[in-house]
């Protein structure tokens, strides 16, 4: 299983080339590329061309893209009845799909999901909506070797991962799948479990640790996670995708390889 680390640690520092060579030397070998680097932007050019060309000579697998486009854009919004707003969501999804394809494909990750909850009024409305464009970007992106990822939150809708594998089968998209974030689950109920639950339908992963009140993205084994019952979880789901972590604090990623070992060995 390939480990794997999200970029977001430097979010705040312009995503160059340098700050990919901290994660190589760390020995990461799969990156999650975080859009909230101040530098990041999806119809840059040379922008890409580089990031293209230091993913290539560094021999990173780009595994996926955490896109946050309503961060970007408050409008952007998948689940907007306003045919007009929903419109200019699916395209910049579909620019966002762009940028994945021309860096050789990968998983778009997005927790972009504003279905309100089942007993509000419009939540059956936005849902179908949301099923709509999700099923529109889907079928853009297969020809192009990308992937969606749907993440669950610690509140909210997508709290529950039943209801992300509900989702799965009405979008009915072979290249749609899911993300669990284990510290968004651990703010509402048992990673292991949520991972049983969307089972075949996990494509990636989050893996981050807290105490249960707040999301915090510490090492796993920081927190109150149970990481034997986790990875018990994922062999039992045949999981074969990346370790991917989603920590906060840079001078973590030196001890992911040592960290990733552990966990694994911890069901043994």
């Amino acid at each position: 299983m390939k480990l794997g680390a999200s970029t977001i640690p430097h979010r705040t520092e312009p995503l160059t080339r340098s700050v990919l060579e901290s994660y190589h030397a760390a020995g990461i070998e799969s990156l999650e590329l975080c859009d909230y680097h101040p530098n990041f932007t999806y119809d840059d050019t040379s922008f890409r061309t580089d990031l293209g060309e230091a993913l290539r000579e560094l021999e990173f697998h780009l595994n996926s893209i955490h896109i946050h486009l309503r961060h970007r854009d408050a409008s952007c919004d998948l689940a907007n009845v306003d045919a007009a707003h929903r419109e200019q969501a699916v395209a910049a999804h579909r620019q966002a799909v762009d940028f994945a394809a021309e860096l050789g494909g990968c998983i778009l990750v997005t927790h972009d999901i504003d279905i309100p909850e089942p007993d509000d009024a419009e939540s059956s409305t936005r849902r179908a909506v949301f099923v709509d464009g999700v099923g529109t970007i889907a079928a853009y992106a297969a020809a192009k070797g990308v992937r969606l990822a749907l993440e669950n939150l610690g509140s909210g809708y997508t709290r529950e991962p039943d209801r992300l594998v509900a989702l799965m089968a009405d979008i009915g998209a072979d290249n749609v799948g899911v993300v669990i974030d284990t510290g968004h689950r651990n703010l509402s109920g048992d990673p292991a479990n949520a991972l049983r639950t969307v089972g075949q339908h996990l494509i990636t992963l989050h893996l981050h640790d807290n105490h249960g009140a707040r999301d915090e993205h510490l090492l796993p084994g920081q927190g109150a996670i149970d990481w034997a019952d986790t990875m018990r979880a994922l062999s039992a789901i045949d999981y074969t995708g990346v370790f991917m972590y989603e920590i906060m604090r840079p001078e973590d990623l030196t001890e992911l390889p040592g960290n990733a070992q552990w966990i694994q060995q911890s069901s043994a």
